[in-house]
């Protein structure tokens, strides 16, 4: 059973949290924007290239990042158990850090 608090000690709290998955949303929307917008000149200068490592690293941070924002969203989705939201968060970090 959920327990909210009527505490008004805990509202400041709770709107950091707020303010913050506003802020990580933006932030995944303007990724997806960008991706978006450059996949057509991404896919001619870097997928049809010869491979190197550079292109590896670029593909890695490009789509790692995005796979990153989109397990931190989901680990704060209220509707998905405790349980599964700490195998998303622990995922998340793994390819943060």
């Amino acid at each position: 059973m959920t327990m909210i608090s009527n505490d008004p000690t805990w509202w400041p709290i709770f709107d950091a949290f707020r303010v913050q998955s506003y802020f990580v949303v933006a932030a995944f929307v303007a990724a997806i924007y960008d991706w978006a917008l450059t996949f057509g000149q991404e896919v001619e200068l870097i997928w049809r290239q010869r491979w190197s490592v550079m292109t590896v690293m670029y593909l890695g941070v490009r789509y790692l990042g995005i796979l990153s924002a989109v397990l931190i969203i989901l680990s704060s989705v209220p509707t998905i158990s405790s349980t599964d939201t700490q195998w998303v968060w622990f995922f998340a970090n793994f390819f943060v850090h």
